[in-house]
């Protein structure tokens, strides 16, 4: 999967600042820059990777213009990272 673009709406991004500490800045090196590995749940996508920290991102995905739209994201938990290490 490629992602070259983030959609995140106004709302969501508050909520994703003030409840887990995380920045648009941070979502975008996660899953524009650093190589994250991406699972698919029931009705949207996982992407986990690392940037100064292990970040979880729930996401819908538009593979038409390759638009990934944040659902939430959140500090990965320890067994999200194991997961992640043994993802490829």
């Amino acid at each position: 999967m490629i992602v070259e673009s983030i959609r995140l709406r106004r709302k969501i991004k508050e909520k994703i600042e003030t409840k887990h500490s995380i920045t648009l800045i941070e979502i975008e090196k996660v899953l524009l820059e650093n190589n994250p590995k991406f699972r698919k749940a029931k009705d949207c996508f996982i992407g986990m990777g690392l940037w100064k920290r292990h970040l979880t991102i729930f996401f819908n995905y538009n593979a038409k213009v390759k638009e990934a739209g944040i659902i939430t994201a959140y500090p990965s938990s320890k067994w999200q990272i194991k997961l992640y290490k043994q993802m490829k």
